[in-house]
């Protein structure tokens, strides 16, 4: 195998690479003093905080673009062993380097909030206070993640520890999303989710171009390989422009702050950025299309598209200072207080209107996460070099992006804050339909073949093990967080939508061989665990998180353990439905149990 170490970069391209992060420290300290203004600060915490809390900002987002997009590009994108193991030593160098920025980053936020310069005798006595803050608990959060990471990407090359780092690497840039401003009550879970969307976005288009240009020729130039992260660069810009325009209007008190505000200002200077970026795709992608096979013009294409690359790289690192200027000033939306009443004080949502048909059909509140994660779904299935499927098969994908889409965004969004039966119902459809029909398409893992083996009943209890540990979450204690915070919250939907996933992979992990009926069992298990808890919530006289459900304030609907019921009289609706359409299925002679073909 070749040997993964990088060659000796020369000196005059490392003291060009240090010119540029320099540069890139110097435009992000003045962006932060400029979008500062002339806002009030209680007590300095000096220079070196001042002034290094966004260039240590900068350089964790660097680092930890670096490792996410390298990570992508090893485990999906790379086909050479050798490429792999360059590709990951360097995602282990940048994991190591976030390690230590974002440890960095939250001495210098802990000295920012508390006023005490970095050296003074006092600096450190109440860290624990700190830590214990929703700030400090994401901050080290970031740091912990981050130390698992360089840990887990030292300890190998296979595509199974590159997914396992980019998984990894995705939680850290969620723990630096909740740490971020984000605008006023109502705006707050727009304001995480946006940032969220636009680390990830960022980390794989900046750090998977970065890493391309650290590979051989042979690999940076493959027409394939090259092909699959231009579509994924395509996608990371398309969320990058939405998220992007979101995050900057719930930050703004009004239209009129384009002229006034530095903070606003600094974020059309990012947009600009953005089109010109989208320019240099454009052009990098024709280059793609004349080939870089062809003779005569390839030679010049991969030059033309390798220029383009590195100027690419270039304004992006301009784009990530300006953020992490951004990210180290308050933005001129000040916070408000809470809308009036209990369900203002507990959701930040003023209480909507008694839920009426037309009242309920037009109550939206769009979630940025959900509408990010439908386009991304749909973008990667008709992605160009997608295998031909069958019709039925992108008619079910489209189906269950339109589902979670609806569920995330749409009425029960809205009443699911304070109705338990619209909470219920959320998290029940996003796992039936959402989550079955997205894991009805995908491709059965190998991994879960190899563990079910011909042992029918082992696919049976898997089937059952996402909802189960949805019915633990709402008979436990994790219910309540989820309610309170948005980072739980988005958590517990995931993990509804996994479970359908899974369960419907678990069912189709059924062998061949097995008789029908087992079949007809697995796929009927997790349809009684449902049965099961709709009867509970019809009769128990114990009601699920009562500080919140019951503490709304509601003037219509006033009984929550009258709701409640109405939440189980749900379940069985939907567990009801759902099992005509199985066995309706079942009995059809044209139903296959095979894997999809590869996504």
């Amino acid at each position: 195998m070749t040997d993964p170490v990088l060659s000796r970069p020369r000196p005059a391209v490392v003291l060009l690479l240090l010119g540029a992060l320099a540069a890139l420290a110097g435009v992000s300290v003045l962006a932060a003093n400029v979008a500062g203004g002339d806002n009030l600060v209680l007590m300095d915490a000096g220079p070196i905080a001042r002034h290094g809390a966004p260039v240590a900002a900068m350089l964790a987002d660097l680092a930890g673009a670096l490792t996410l997009g390298g990570a992508v590009v090893a485990g999906w994108l790379l086909r050479e062993t050798a490429d792999r193991s360059r590709a990951l030593l360097v995602v282990a160098v940048a994991a190591g380097a976030t390690t230590l920025l974002r440890g960095t980053a939250l001495g210098l936020s802990y000295a920012v909030a508390t006023g005490q310069p970095v050296g003074s005798p006092r600096f450190g006595s109440d860290l624990p206070v700190f830590l214990g803050t929703d700030l400090g608990i994401w901050l080290l959060s970031g740091v912990v993640l981050a130390a698992v990471t360089t840990t887990i990407a030292v300890l190998g090359t296979s595509v199974g520890i590159a997914r396992t780092v980019a998984a990894l690497a995705s939680l850290v840039a969620f723990a630096a999303a909740m740490t971020g401003h984000a605008a006023g009550d109502e705006t707050h879970e727009v304001g995480t989710s946006t940032m969220l969307i636009h680390l990830l976005a960022v980390g794989i288009w900046l750090g998977g171009l970065a890493v391309l240009q650290l590979l051989p020729p042979r690999s940076r130039d493959d027409a394939q390989v090259v092909r699959g992260y231009s579509h994924l660069a395509l996608i990371c810009w398309i969320a990058l422009a939405l998220s992007g325009v979101w995050a900057l209007a719930v930050r703004m008190n009004g239209p009129g702050e384009i002229l006034t505000s530095a903070y606003v200002q600094l974020g059309l200077a990012k947009a600009m950025l953005l089109l010109v970026l989208g320019v240099l795709g454009a052009l990098q992608r024709r280059q793609i299309a004349s080939g870089f096979e062809t003779p005569g013009t390839g030679q010049r294409a991969r030059s033309t598209y390798r220029r383009l690359a590195l100027l690419e790289l270039a304004l992006m690192g301009l784009a990530v200072a300006l953020a992490a200027a951004m990210s180290s000033s308050p933005p001129p939306a000040e916070a408000g207080t809470p809308p009036g009443g209990p369900a203002g004080v507990l959701t930040g949502y003023p209480l909507p209107a008694a839920p009426e048909l037309l009242r309920v059909l037009g109550a939206w509140r769009p979630a940025a996460f959900g509408m990010a994660l439908t386009c991304v779904l749909v973008l990667l299935w008709w992605r160009p070099s997608a295998p031909l499927r069958p019709r039925s098969q992108s008619l079910r994908l489209v189906l269950g992006a339109a589902a979670l889409l609806l569920v995330t965004s749409g009425p029960l969004n809205v009443y699911g804050k304070v109705l338990l039966s619209a909470h219920v119902l959320q998290h029940l459809l996003l796992m039936v339909p959402a989550g079955v029909l997205l894991g009805s398409v995908c491709v059965v893992p190998r991994l879960l073949r190899l563990v079910v083996g011909r042992r029918w009943w082992v696919a049976t209890l898997l089937a059952a093990l996402g909802p189960a540990l949805l019915i633990v979450v709402y008979a436990g204690p994790l219910l309540r967080p989820a309610l309170d915070g948005h980072a739980a919250h988005l958590a517990l939907q995931l993990l509804a939508l996994a479970a359908g996933m899974f369960t419907a992979l678990a069912v189709r992990s059924v062998p061949e061989s097995a008789p029908r009926w087992a079949l007809a069992v697995a796929a009927a298990v997790p349809l009684l665990l449902g049965v099961g808890t709709g009867v509970v919530l019809m009769t128990t006289d114990l009601l699920i998180a009562a500080s919140w459900f019951g503490a709304t304030g509601r003037t219509w609907w006033a009984d929550a353990l009258a709701d409640q019921q109405r939440a189980g009289v749900a379940v069985l609706a939907v567990v009801g439905l759902t099992a005509v359409i199985v066995a309706v299925v079942m009995r059809s002679p044209s139903r296959r149990r095979g894997a999809a073909p590869a996504s």
